[in-house]
Order: C-alpha cells, then structure tokens, then sequence
C-alpha cells in the first residue's frame, strides 16, 4: 500500500510537471502582468496591445509567446530611444559650434547676394540690410527671405548630419504645416559660416556660398 501511494504521488507529481510546474494559467498570466510593467520602454499603446492579447491568451504557451512578442517590442524600441537621444547630443554640441560662430556677427552677400548683409541675434530674430534697389538676391530665388516674412531663426541637423538655417515666424520649432524657409549651412575650416541653397533645394545647388560670415 505504501508503494502504491509513493507510485501515486509519481504519477501526481509528473502530471503537474507537464501541465506548468503547478503553476495555474491565472498564476502565469499574472507574472506575466508584472513583466509587461517593468517594460517601461513601450509606449502606452504598445502596454495596452499587449496587455489585451495576455489577457484573451488562452494557456500558458499563449501568455510566454506574447511576453516574449513584448519583450522584443520592448528592446527594440529601448535601442532605438538610446540611438535618438545619443543623436540628439551629438546635434546639440554641433549646434552650439555654429551659433558661436554664427551669433552678432555679420555675414555678407557673394556675387549673387551683392552689397548684402544679414546678421543673427541671440534671441533668435535676424536682420537684413542692403544698398541695393531691392532687398533679395539676384537670380531666381536664390535667396528671397526676410525678417518681414520669416522674423525667427533656428539651427538643426538632419539625420546626415547636414546643418540648416530654418526661417519662420515662430521662435521655437514651427508646427507642421507652418511656413518656413531653409538654407543650408556649412562651418569652414577658418572658423567662419557660409550659407548656400544646398539640400534644402532638392540638391538643386552648384555649391555657391550666397553669404559667409566675416573673420
């Protein structure tokens, strides 16, 4: 009798292995809960996607494939947040090298931009002066801006790390859809800044600097 319940206990013990190590589905999916929270790289869209599929998963298999969906989302998205914000760093030191360089001092007209001059204050509004009969440049839109129509200015890098001047009438980034204008900046090697169409034409550009900024 003793070895029949020891035998029985085997067989008990075996089943329970197989069916989860004695863990309940509830058991499972509530870990799994606890694990989807830790998961703080997702967005609260991508938490609530997943925690609706653990709770309409119906085992335990279920729960551990959509944990293991999360987990992935997870890293990815942790990967990527890490690569923008060191982006973003790297932007900033490089913004700042062109403001300094850039800020209160004049930067004048070439050949197309003749007798021109405009300077970029540190609070982020422009001037433009010319002895010309006309406040833009010669040829067809090579630059045509003004402080009349676009006050502000800001410095940003795309993802090529081309730098940009960005004309507009708001002081911090301009909403989607706004007006705005954009030239393309270059730092030399002797420390000064130039200003060209450039990228922000479509590449439509034949290398001209239409301003540099003086020594």
């Amino acid at each position: 009798m003793k070895k029949l319940s020891m035998f029985m206990a085997m067989v008990m013990c075996a089943t329970l292995a197989l069916s989860g190590c004695g863990n309940s589905v509830s058991d499972d999916r509530a870990e799994a809960y606890a694990s989807l929270s830790s998961m703080t790289s997702l967005d609260e869209d991508q938490a609530a996607k997943y925690k609706e599929k653990l709770t309409s998963a119906p085992d335990s298999a279920a729960i551990k494939s959509v944990l293991a969906e999360a987990k992935s989302t997870n890293d990815r998205e942790h990967a990527r947040k890490v690569e923008a914000d060191a982006k973003e760093a790297a932007d900033s030191k490089i913004i700042k090298k062109v403001e300094a360089a850039l800020v209160g001092r004049k930067m004048v007209g070439g050949p197309t931009c003749p007798n021109m001059t405009l300077v970029f204050n540190a609070d982020k509004t422009w001037s433009l002066s010319s002895s010309n009969e006309k406040d833009f440049c010669d040829g067809s839109g090579n630059f045509w801006t003004s402080p009349k129509l676009y006050p502000y200015w800001r410095i940003w890098v795309d993802s090529e790390n081309v730098v940009f001047m960005e004309f507009s009438g708001s002081k911090e980034k301009p909403e989607a859809g706004e007006s705005r204008e954009n030239y393309q900046l270059t730092l030399n090697g002797d420390g000064t800044v130039s200003l060209s169409k450039g990228k922000a034409f479509m590449g439509d550009d034949n290398g001209e600097k239409l301003f540099t900024t003086t020594k």
